[in-house]
């Protein structure tokens, strides 16, 4: 099966899927901006690479090349993995002889019946399949209520594929927690990578935080940019300001993560499938997260951490207390943690499934 690909940027559980699906029989053509971060390694493994600068939604040059491409070339199937990349090419093939086009989606909302670009990508009719990283987000499409007129999403149409992954990209054998955060080498570390938005439910892991019995002496490491003065202004007022530390950015993330001993998501709404906890998963490190999105889905409650209700302050706070105080407890889930990671997200799970998406889509496209 010939299947143009087309990404913006790309990441790794992306690109190795692709390379496995081309070990598996598809001839892949891929579409990425010219600097995508994994263009080279996809290179390596012996992929076709067609790079193509993506500057915006509708882009005249992007659309250019996609309709050359599309022209000189035979393709079984689209996979489209961006919104940037499927909007530019709904344009580039308007009176062209229609393919399949599969759709991927990592997130919840932002998709609204009054946005032009909405029916040149999720909302187009002509899709074959949506393939969502969640369960949750299926459900958002299937429970999406839609205008007099237009067609609801078909049970059959959207569909989960989980994004695979390999622990040995994220395990650092050099993990630690710089000098510069000033923690103490005995106090347990609670942390958060994330873009720190008002809906990761910062605001309420800081009051939840502030809240723990003092004995423990545990630090709170929020690790990335922050999107909201609210997050700053709940810091810098918290009774336990002094055990917060608010990085920002910071190249050395994945090291610093790796120090942890509990993470933390407790999204508010429109989480997907956050790769910040599976990377903390894959390195033994239990997970504390909200029921948002697929959260519950990655961490089994009690088993690979604990997920509590979204927004619930008293909840999270109870469910961080529980493993601080209890190391023994935190090093089961962290074990549990990471076998769930190998078995269930894996990249040859990732590769088999999407391939039945394709033949099931091919199959039925008119």
């Amino acid at each position: 099966m010939r299947v143009l690909y087309l990404f913006d940027t790309t990441d790794r559980a992306e690109a190795e899927s692709v390379i496995e699906m081309a070990r598996l029989g598809v001839v892949p053509t891929i579409v990425c901006q010219p600097d995508a971060p994994m263009r080279r390694h996809l290179e390596a493994a012996g992929l076709e690479v067609v790079p193509v600068r993506l500057r915006s939604k509708a882009d005249p040059a992007a659309i250019a090349a996609l309709r050359r491409l599309r022209r000189e070339r035979a393709f079984d199937l689209v996979h489209a993995y961006y919104k940037i990349a499927l909007t530019n090419y709904n344009l580039a093939t308007l009176g062209l002889p229609r393919v399949p086009v599969v759709a991927y989606r990592g997130i919840i909302g932002n998709l609204s019946y009054w946005d032009p670009f909405s029916w040149l990508s999720f909302l187009d009719p002509r899709l074959e399949r949506i393939v969502c990283v969640c369960e949750a987000i299926r459900q958002y499409f299937l429970h999406k209520r839609c205008l007099p007129g237009t067609r609801p999403f078909r049970p059959d149409r959207v569909v989960t594929v989980y994004k695979g992954h390999r622990p040995a990209w994220y395990q650092q054998p050099d993990a630690r927690l710089p000098a510069d955060l000033a923690i103490p080498a005995e106090a347990p570390v609670i942390g958060c990578v994330a873009r720190l938005k008002r809906r990761k439910g910062i605001v309420e892991l800081i009051r939840a935080f502030e809240q723990l019995p003092a004995e423990h002496n545990a630090h709170l490491v929020l690790v990335g940019p922050v999107a909201h003065r609210a997050i700053e202004r709940a810091a810098a007022d918290s009774p336990a300001a002094e055990r917060i530390r608010l990085t920002g950015y910071r190249p050395d993330a994945a090291q610093i993560a790796g120090a942890f001993e509990i993470a933390t998501l407790p999204s508010l709404r429109r989480e997907g499938l956050p790769r910040a906890i599976i990377e903390a998963m894959a390195q033994r490190i239990p997970a504390v997260v909200s029921d948002a999105g697929g959260n519950p889905e990655l961490v089994e409650d009690g088993v690979s951490g604990r997920v509590a209700p979204a927004g619930d302050v008293a909840a999270l706070r109870d469910a961080l207390a529980e493993l601080l105080a209890d190391p023994e407890r935190r090093r089961r889930m962290g074990a549990a943690a990471l076998a769930r990671i190998e078995a269930q997200f894996t990249v040859a799970r990732t590769a088999t499934e999407t391939l039945e998406v394709y033949r099931d889509a091919a199959g039925r496209a008119p």
